[in-house]
């Protein structure tokens, strides 16, 4: 199994550790008889460009590698890994697709559309107009227009499309279109999350506390958190009580996440080092 991501370009997927989990994931497979059905597997970590054109022409490697493959993460790429994917008999499991993906037959979906849940929650509190606001880089690039697209087919106005980055003028510069932009109730923001070390949302939300819109006239969601359980009963983060600005304007952010009711990601992590199937040194809080 392939396992695609552009872990050497961006310093916080990295922090996945995708080869530890990897083979973390494969060695319980193997062991466990009910799922491996009597085959043994095994993981290969590759490395997805950052750069969407790079990323499309990297697909092209991934045939010789592995005979099933998880990922991409950018959903620029999915249309051409979903094509590629069905050529060649392989599965593809990808939680990053967003939009249509009729057609690609050997396409998996591992967990609910993060668009569809979102619209699910836009439905209920009657949040119509959407602003969508996403880091610099390709990847969030292309999460930002594939989710205004798919929200935009659902139905809803999408009004506002633009990135920030880490300079407080471009963040400045993107709140202030939203609040020139008529009836926009809701901030989608598509980048990493600030509790996880997100430059990019951290200059945003203490921006946004600059400019008063974390009073309750603006929700902002996370987008990332709607890919992953985040950890959040009894979680401390050190981000929040160590920013004053940051922790007033976090009372504006909605966070929407799967749950993980039996144990915690740190939980399951720490489980897994005490049982040594993980690396000692791994600090669970850090991944």
């Amino acid at each position: 199994v392939g396992v695609m991501g552009p872990w050497t370009c961006d310093p916080l997927l990295a922090r996945a550790l995708p080869e530890v989990a990897s083979r973390l994931a494969v060695a319980r497979l193997n062991r466990d008889p009910t799922f491996n059905k009597g085959y043994w597997w095994d993981a290969v970590v590759l490395a997805e460009a950052c750069q969407t054109p790079q990323a499309v022409t990297g697909l092209l490697n991934a045939e010789r590698y592995a005979t099933g493959l998880v990922g991409p993460l950018n959903p620029a790429t999915c249309g051409a890994a979903g094509l590629l994917a069905t050529a060649w008999n392989k599965p593809l499991v990808s939680w990053a697709c967003l939009g249509d993906v009729n057609g690609l037959d050997t396409l998996v979906t591992p967990m609910p559309e993060p668009a569809g849940v979102l619209h699910t929650i836009l439905r209920f509190f009657r949040w119509a107009h959407v602003a969508i606001l996403s880091a610099p880089q390709d990847l969030w690039r292309e999460v930002g227009q594939g989710l205004a697209q798919d929200l935009r087919a659902r139905g809803l106005p999408v009004t506002v499309v633009t990135a920030a980055g880490t300079q407080e003028d471009e963040a400045h510069e993107a709140l202030r279109r939203v609040q020139r932009a008529d009836g926009i109730r809701v901030v989608v923001m598509c980048m990493h999350s600030v509790l996880l070390g997100g430059e990019e949302q951290r200059v945003l939300l203490e921006k946004a506390e600059d400019m008063g819109m974390t009073d309750g006239t603006y929700v902002f969601i996370p987008y990332d958190a709607l890919t992953f359980p985040l950890p959040y009963y009894r979680v401390p983060y050190p981000v929040l009580a160590n920013n004053t600005k940051l922790r007033l304007a976090y009372d504006a952010v909605l966070t929407i996440t799967m749950d993980s009711p039996d144990v915690t990601f740190h939980e399951a992590l720490q489980q897994a080092k005490e049982a040594y199937e993980i690396p000692a040194h791994i600090d669970p809080t850090q991944v």
